[in-house]
């Protein structure tokens, strides 16, 4: 059945990974989410068409379930590409059923107090819109490095854009006054989840990845938030970054996509 955002802590066994599934709130937020569940045993949530479909599961379902979960989501199924995130177990189910593609174990990670790293400095600020160009160049190449695909420059801008209307965004510039690393964030309740994070590629390897995210991670603290985060599962240097700041893995979720024609 189709329920509302607020309906999502009616759910028990969700506000127990809700950290894990931070994504699922958020969509719950917006304006006119698609969301559908059987206010028990899964929840299956998308924003937008053509936005990624997040898919939680209790664990453990029984073969019915997942029956019923496979039927639901013929509502979110798209003509074309349709990514969606789940756990592994869910995964390994639809996987039998329907041609799977895009395979990604997607690490989330969470942290209790920042450290300060012995490694990286720099000047942590909110970018201004004498950055705008900048920091397009930065989505750009991020898209293409995590997603394989190409966006325009119109299209990064407009992105920055509402980054700079949000004001939930930092960079840090190294001494010359550049802009070496960028990261945003979003609020639901207690959580802020870091996201955007890009580091100039020819910058790389000194340190301003894990400083930009303990400059922001502190902030939050101090803010009352506990920073959570995603990454490539099996990206080493930016997983050790993180960790090198006081976030700690707790699993992984897998990212896939569908094709319907």
């Amino acid at each position: 059945m189709k329920i509302k955002g607020k309906d999502l802590k009616e759910i028990p066994l969700f506000q127990k990974e809700r950290e894990k599934f931070y994504v699922i709130s958020l969509i719950a937020t917006g304006d006119n989410p698609l969301i559908l569940s059987d206010k028990e045993s899964y929840i299956i949530a998308r924003s937008a068409k053509g936005l990624p479909t997040w898919i939680w599961t209790k664990d453990h379902l029984p073969p019915e379930k997942y029956k019923e979960i496979e039927s639901c989501l013929e509502e979110f199924f798209e003509k074309g590409e349709n990514d969606f995130t789940s756990k592994k177990e869910f995964y390994d189910y639809i996987h039998n059923k329907e041609k799977t593609t895009n395979y990604l174990e997607m690490g989330f990670l969470d942290c209790e107090e920042v450290m300060n790293p012995l490694k990286g400095k720099g000047i942590f600020v909110r970018p201004s819109h004498e950055d705008k160009v900048t920091l397009a160049e930065f989505w750009r190449q991020n898209v293409k490095e995590l997603y394989q695909k190409t966006i325009s420059q119109t299209e990064a801008l407009e992105e920055v854009e509402g980054w700079l209307e949000g004001k939930k965004f930092y960079v840090l510039k190294d001494q010359k006054g550049d802009i070496v690393s960028m990261a945003g964030y979003g609020v639901v309740d207690d959580l802020a989840k870091i996201t955007h994070v890009f580091t100039d590629p020819e910058e790389r390897g000194k340190g301003y990845c894990q400083y930009l995210i303990y400059s922001l991670g502190k902030m939050l603290q101090e803010e009352g938030y506990k920073p959570v985060l995603y990454t490539d599962y099996h990206y080493e240097a930016s997983n050790r970054a993180y960790q090198n700041v006081g976030f700690q893995d707790k699993g992984y979720l897998i990212n896939y996509r569908i094709h319907k024609s």
